[in-house]
């Protein structure tokens, strides 16, 4: 037991947690949420694709 009340006053540790534990009341998954991360990733990667485009032209002018 006092094992137990040690490894919950401590800070960061992290191993007195099971991923079952921590996931036990995840909510479920939306559909919408996935489209959300999909096209963040999209407009991210044209960002840095045009950010790469302009950066190096706008240097060398």
């Amino acid at each position: 037991m006092a094992e137990k009340e040690a490894a919950s006053t401590s800070t960061l540790a992290g191993g007195e947690y099971e991923a079952e534990d921590v996931l036990a009341d995840a909510e479920p998954w939306e559909p919408i949420e996935t489209k959300l991360v999909v096209w963040s990733f999209i407009i991210a990667g044209i960002v840095l694709v045009i950010g790469l485009f302009i950066v190096p032209t706008s240097v060398l002018h």
